[in-house]
């Protein structure tokens, strides 16, 4: 039986296959190391198939399939064109990767194409990352996030970096099985970097930390957005955390972080703020709030209030606001307090905003944070992402989804998941180091590069194309 007389019962087996791959390795799925596999199916019935609209339906299916993890977390939540359009984005430009590869295996030797398919899957995902509302979301990066040694390279490239690996060595293993005769130059294609940087991961996990600290992390979400919704429940609310500040004395704590706008702020009434700074004073701790904050010239925004002990308070503004949520004035600059720096949630979707914190020296970032209880992990994750980029430990309190510190190296040190029956709290000791990472000093110099091989590929390919036609050749 072959595949160009049976097309579609083989195009039905790669579509279930990849897509359940994808799906169980990105976005909600735990299973990530599963990503270095799930194109496989794919990609063999594209470079065995003739028809090529078959081909691309089949890759589109098969990725869309593989996102609808994101129905799972926002399907309520976000307007469903935009989240129809993020779904459309990310199968799209699989399957622009696809159709390439299959172009370019046509005319070029089989390593060749399978850095083509590496190199378009994560120069489309960092391009349209670039000016999209979500930032990186999405990106195929983030399924290697609980694979620490492949992590590292997240220190050296950014996000392009780790999703160039996760693509290339399934796209080596698809050729080793489609072009057996050139196995060895196909392997070693992969195997090279694969091999490089898990060799640096190991190394750069073993580094010792300079210092320690220790932080505090609370969550009740049973006043999640209760403070919205008027003065007298922001009041309930401010009183109720106050208390539950209390079980934090005698921790010898660097800081304490709340979650993202639980209290209310606004020129008549500062009682939120009045209550957290005596309890800072008291505690003699740093606290970490989020305020759904209006001032005086009735500027709405969401904000991060840091309380020092007897000290005036210091305050971040977000930047990235949630795209038909967040109907708010963004914030424009970051907050860097000595070493330790402040974001809110949304912002640790966007790696090129953090490069900052890194090169101004940030070795502990506070997050205040608000999730949707589904995609709790995967946010939590995607914000450890940007301290191994940039070389700093994460504190980062969501409601509705994890209490998580991690560590400069990814290492998640520790986690709670909040719930709607009780106050939720955590106290964790974590590492730290000095060290600026090589991505804080280069930026997305990897991501470019890419996008260059991208070039100089297809143009390779063209050439070989025109030699062909101009011999009258149409052989593969």
């Amino acid at each position: 039986m072959s595949i160009q007389r049976h097309p579609w019962r083989f195009a039905v087996a790669a579509v279930l296959a990849t897509g359940l791959g994808y799906l169980l390795s990105t976005d909600l799925g735990t299973i990530g190391i599963l990503v270095l596999v799930a194109p496989v199916p794919i990609l063999l019935f594209a470079l065995r198939c003739e028809r090529t609209l078959v081909v691309t339906l089949a890759a589109f299916v098969s990725r869309l399939i593989g996102s609808l993890g994101l129905v799972v977390a926002y399907g309520t939540v976000l307007p469903p064109l935009a989240l129809a359009a993020q779904l459309a984005l990310v199968a799209g430009r699989f399957t622009l990767a696809v159709l390439v590869t299959r172009w370019v295996s046509r005319h070029l030797p089989a390593w060749a194409a399978v850095l083509t398919f590496a190199a378009v899957s994560i120069t489309c995902e960092f391009l349209m990352a670039l000016n999209a509302p979500h930032g990186s979301f999405g990106a195929l990066g983030y399924s290697l996030i609980d694979t620490l040694p492949l992590l590292q390279l997240a220190s050296i490239g950014g996000l392009a970096a780790v999703g160039f690996i996760a693509a290339l060595v399934p796209a080596s293993i698809a050729f080793v099985l489609h072009r057996p005769g050139e196995w060895r130059s196909t392997v070693a294609i992969a195997a090279i970097p694969l091999i490089a940087s898990l060799i640096f991961g190991v190394w750069r996990l073993a580094q010792p930390y300079e210092s320690h600290t220790r932080v505090g992390l609370a969550a009740i979400d049973s006043l999640t957005a209760q403070s919205l919704q008027g003065a007298e429940p922001a009041h309930a609310v401010t009183q109720q955390y106050a208390r539950l500040l209390e079980r934090f004395d005698n921790e010898h704590l660097e800081a304490i972080v709340l979650p993202e706008r639980v209290f209310l702020a606004n020129p008549s009434d500062t009682a939120a703020a009045t209550t957290l700074q005596a309890a800072a004073d008291r505690l003699g701790v740093r606290i970490v709030a989020g305020f759904d904050d209006t001032d005086e010239a009735g500027v709405h925004r969401n904000t991060a209030r840091v309380f020092t002990p007897s000290a005036p308070p210091y305050l971040y503004a977000k930047r990235r606001l949630v795209p038909g949520l967040e109907l708010l004035t963004p914030g424009n600059a970051p907050l860097v307090l000595n070493d330790r720096g402040v974001a809110i949630c949304k912002d640790m979707d966007f790696p090129s905003m953090f490069r900052e914190y890194g090169e101004r020296g940030a070795r502990m970032l506070f997050v205040p944070a608000w999730d949707f209880v589904v995609d709790g992990r995967l946010h939590s994750r995607m914000a450890v992402m940007r301290g191994v980029e940039d070389g700093f430990a994460i504190a980062r309190a969501a409601a509705t989804g994890r209490l998580t510190v991690s560590d400069a190296y990814g290492r998640v040190v520790a986690e709670a998941v909040t719930s709607k029956t009780e106050p939720v709290t955590l106290t964790a000791e974590v590492g730290l180091t000095s060290m600026t990472t090589l991505y804080s000093r280069i930026g997305d110099v990897f991501a470019w590069a890419l996008l260059c091989l991208t070039l100089v590929l297809l143009i390779w390919c063209a050439l070989a194309a025109s030699r062909l036609r101009t011999r009258g050749d149409t052989s593969p």
